[in-house]
Order: structure tokens, then sequence, then C-alpha cells
């Protein structure tokens, strides 16, 4: 039997990574020396680690990059994805605006810019609009835009059959094309907020001339959209048996004439209640939820990288009073007790838990409301009750005052929506506390439109008023508006108001309408027709999205208005 003699010398040598002496040191260390030593070495690479990565990202910043797709959650189901149709959806409002464009646009600071329109003439007597087009969009089917769409979509707005939603903000309006590219708005009377209705979609004659306005509703072209916006149709799920839509599928338009869109594509799946909402949140379907209800914030927020926007509208929640109703709410004295004991931000963080800011004005903050002229109110139940003892408003063994034999007793009427419900309890304890008598109503909001609001058939009522971005308070408090379907809600009925807001609308300065706006406000403030409260945050949630750049917008759709620059893929580059 052969053996086989190695030599030795000529194996590889084992891998040493520390040299001989300090292997022989780190054998002749007890235990802890050597996890003192372990830990002064990882502390020594995470350090470095760390100044590495301060390094690079002091020296680079991060950028959007085109790609990724945005899931979005809500509640309800889209109807009339149509600017001339949609309305009273705020659904369909959220697509259309993804869908469509308008002859202007508002940007983040609810200014008017140019979308559409590339340049407005306006006459010397305002009531002339002379508006050039761009000449470089083409609709999501390829077709090119021009003047004659712009004048198929005023003119279906304005057709009764159609029923539009948008139909009193064209009414007395005269549109005519001048050429493929200009077109002109002629109104009755000058409007200063004009532009602002101009904001609305403009849909594609080509495609829609060819459906009758009655069958408008019915018609394919309802869930299936062409536009000129950033983002096109491309796919709809419906549930088999009830119809229902799950999910709607937009991507981007890569003929889009402005700023190109960063994501591939936005999908709306549609739920039935916001726990599913919820759900498919915290399961990753989707990563936002397009509007979110103040109580189940917490639970949202409470989702890792979940992230918070609160977009605040034009508008807000007061107490009418209709003193037509109420024999009481006559004396001014009352009113202004009643103004003097209403603690608003017990009701901001009670009914809202906070998620909104109070008001005291008629219009809301903003260059033309002028809040820093005015001193907000102060809670002062001492000069609430000394404005009834000099009305001669008496307290009883009760504590309820009465004055020539009449109780001081107020109905006050709501929604059974919860943040209605708590504020208006708020209300009553707040009022109790000066004598008053408050005995609450709370009807379905089908129910209080058509026996309450129409028939103007309650003493208080505590509801909402949604103005303009450009707000313009004639159809809340002119007296000509205190009929349905008129919303001066207090029926209020004042010669001088009266005068400014007929002659602030018509007012194309600036500076001379705010200053009518401020007498106005000032009139509202002394004589109390209504309580105005608070306006709430329009809460909606996303994860992993940057770029939202939404603090305020005129309609809920409007935290759509950079959606150009929302993004979910980045990349890093070096600073210039």
């Amino acid at each position: 039997m052969e053996r086989t003699i190695i030599d030795k010398s000529i194996l590889p040598h084992p891998r040493r990574f520390l040299p001989l002496w300090a292997q022989s040191f780190y054998t002749s260390m007890t235990k802890m020396e050597k996890l003192t030593i372990s830990l002064l070495v990882l502390l020594l690479i995470t350090s470095a680690t760390v100044s590495i990565v301060n390094i690079i990202r002091k020296n680079t910043h991060l950028i959007p990059e085109p790609g990724g797709v945005y899931n979005e959650a809500a509640v309800g189901q889209p109807r009339y994805i149509n600017p001339v149709l949609a309305g009273a959806n705020d659904l369909d409002l959220d697509i259309t605006r993804l869908i469509y464009t308008g002859l202007f646009r508002f940007n983040g600071n609810l200014d008017i810019e140019n979308d559409l329109a590339t340049d407005v003439q306006i006459s010397e007597d305002n009531k002339t609009y002379t508006i050039s087009l761009r000449r470089d969009v083409l609709w999501h089917d390829g077709e090119s835009f021009n003047a004659d769409d712009v004048i198929f979509t005023i003119r279906s707005i304005q057709t009764p059959d159609y029923n539009s939603p948008l139909a009193t903000s064209f009414a007395s309006v005269a549109v005519n094309k001048i050429d493929d590219y200009t077109v002109e708005f002629i109104l009755a009377e000058p409007y200063a907020p004009f532009l602002t209705s101009l904001t609305a979609g403009i849909v594609p004659e080509h495609v829609w001339s060819q459906v009758e306005p009655q069958n408008a509703a019915l018609a394919e072209q309802i869930l299936k959209p062409i536009g000129t916006g950033p983002f096109q149709f491309s796919e709809i799920t419906t549930r088999r048996k009830t119809g229902d839509i799950t999910n709607f599928q937009l991507v981007r338009n890569d003929n889009y004439y402005g700023p190109a869109p960063y994501l591939d594509a936005i999908n709306l799946s549609f739920y039935a209640t916001y726990d599913e909402a919820l759900q498919a949140l915290a399961a990753n379907k989707v990563n936002g939820i397009g509007f979110l209800p103040f109580q189940f914030l917490a639970q949202a927020a409470d989702q890792r990288g979940t992230e918070v926007h609160r977009l605040l509208l034009p508008q807000y929640f007061a107490v009418f009073f209709n003193s037509n109703k109420n024999e009481v709410l006559k004396d001014a004295g009352v009113r202004a007790a009643l103004a003097l004991a209403t603690d608003r931000q017990e009701i901001v963080n009670k009914a809202l838990n906070g998620e909104g800011e109070t008001m005291y004005l008629a219009i809301p903050p903003g260059p033309l409301s002028r809040y820093e002229e005015f001193d907000p109110p102060t809670l002062n139940l001492k000069s609430a009750r000394q404005n009834l003892d000099e009305g001669g408003w008496k307290v009883g063994e009760d504590g309820i005052r009465t004055k020539d034999d009449v109780r001081l007793s107020i109905k006050l009427t709501s929604t059974d929506w919860p943040e209605y419900v708590t504020t208006a309890q708020i209300l009553k304890e707040q009022w109790q506390k000066i004598g008053v008598e408050v005995n609450l109503e709370h009807l379905g909001t089908g129910t209080i439109q058509q026996t309450v609001l129409q028939p103007r058939d309650y003493e208080a009522l505590l509801f909402s008023e949604i103005l303009l971005a450009d707000p313009d308070p004639y159809p809340f408090w002119h007296s000509t508006q205190a009929r349905s379907p008129g919303l001066n809600l207090s029926m209020f009925d004042n010669q001088e108001v009266d005068k400014l807001l007929e002659t602030a609308r018509k007012e194309p300065n600036f500076d001379k309408r705010a200053e009518m706006y401020r007498d106005f406000q000032n009139k509202i403030i002394e004589l109390n027709p209504a309580i105005i409260l608070y306006r709430p945050y329009y809460l909606f949630v996303t994860s992993g999205v940057r770029g939202i750049n939404a603090d305020q917008a005129s309609i809920p759709a409007g935290r759509f208005n950079n959606v150009e620059q929302w993004h979910i893929n980045t990349k890093r580059v070096r600073n210039d």
C-alpha cells in the first residue's frame, strides 16, 4: 500500500485577519475587556457611517423622479365625471379635476392663473371678457382643443335639460366665438369674481355633441371621460352583481400641455365605509384616503408613515337666527347676549377635536376679509347677562329668563351629523349659563333640506355656508336671497348691507371692494343676525407620497391643484 506524503510547506496558510501580536493580545484579554473593545469598534464604525451619511446628505439633495402609482381609497361612488354635471358629489369633482382643465385655475394661494387660456382682456365697462386660448392642447383621444369646445361647454351648462349645478354661474352670460382660439364672454352687468367661474372644466364638443342633454347622465362617456388634464382614463372595474364601481384607474397624459406629472398612474378604489378604507390603508392596499372625518383621524395617524394633510376651504359654520319664527330673536339685546356667551374655541376643541379654526366674520380669512382690522370677539358672560338684565329679561326660579310672561326659549335645529350634534349641545350648555332655554332638534340631511331649509321653518339653524375662492357674500346676506333657493338663512334685510353687496360685486378695484366688505362685516357684527362659529379642516391622509402642497383650496378637489408635482420615486443628486 502506497503512502502519500504531503509537503506542508506548500499548503496555503490560514488567512489571518489580525497580526500575531494583535491575536495574542486579544486572547489574553478578559471577557469584559473583549466586550468593551467590541463595543468601541462598533461605536467607531457607527460614527463613521453616520458621518459619511451626513456628508452625503449635506452635499446632495433629493429630487423627484418619474414613476410610481398613487393608490387612493374613497368612500362612496362616483356618478357624473363631467364638469357640466359634477357638483353635488365630491368624488365626481375629484376625478374631474384630474381629467379635465378649465380656462383658468387656482394656485396654492387661491390666486387665479391661466390654464387653457393664455390671456384675458376686460372691457372698460367690465362686462366683456375676451380670452385667448392655447394652441398646443390635445384631448386625450388626440383631437385638437379649440374655441368650439369652450362654446359648447358653456352653452351646455346653460341648457336646462342638463340641469347643471353650474347654471347659476353663467345665467345671463353670452359666449361668442371670435376665431378658433379666441372666445368672448359678455355679462349683463359687471361681476368682479367672474373669472372664478371659468375654472370649471371644459368638455370636448366632438365627444358630447352627439348625446342629447337629457341622456347625458346615462351616456357611456360619463364614466369613460376624455379631457385635457394631466391624467387620462384607463380602466374602470365594477362589481358584477351590483354594478358598484370598485376601481377607477387613470394614467399619465403624455401629451399634457403643462408640466409632465411624475406619477405613472392614479388608482381610485371605492369602499362602502371608512372602516374598510382604513383597513385597506393598514394593509398597504392603498397609500392614501381622499377624505377622512376627524373621528377617524387618530386611527389613521397611528399607522406608520402616514402623513395628515389639513386643507382649509372658503366656508364657515354658523347659527342663523330667524326672527320671523321666534319673536324673542327680534330683540337685538338677546342676539348680542347669545354672541357674548358663545365660546368658539370650546366648540372647536370638543366638537372637532381641535381640527378646525374659529371664525367670527362672514367672509373667511383672506385679502378681502381683512381679518387684521377686526378685534376678535371675547367670551364675556358678565356683559351677556347685563344685556339681558337691561332688556328686562328676569331670571326665574328654574334659571330661565322671562319677560312679559314670555320665556327666553329658542329651538336650535341642525342635521344629525356627529359634529353638528356635539356643537349644538355645547351651544345649549353655553347659552343656558345666561338664562336661555335651548331645545335641540336634529334631522337627517334630506329631511332638513325639504322640511326646514326650503320653507325657512326654523328659529335658529346650525348650518354651513360655502363661498367662492373669491368670496361674494351677496347670495348669503342680500335681502333678495331670503327665500329659497336663496341662501340668506337669517332672512336678513338691511338696506345699507344690500347696497354694499350690490356695489362690491361689481367693483373691479380690489382695495375699494375690500373696504366695502369691511363695512358689510362691521354691520353683521353690530346686528348679530347670525353667530359665525368656525370652519373645519378638510382632512386627507397619504403615505409615501411627496410633493403635496395643499393648505387651502376653493373646493376639496383643489387638493389636486399641484398633482403634477406629487411623486413617489426620488433620486439623490449633487448640490450645485
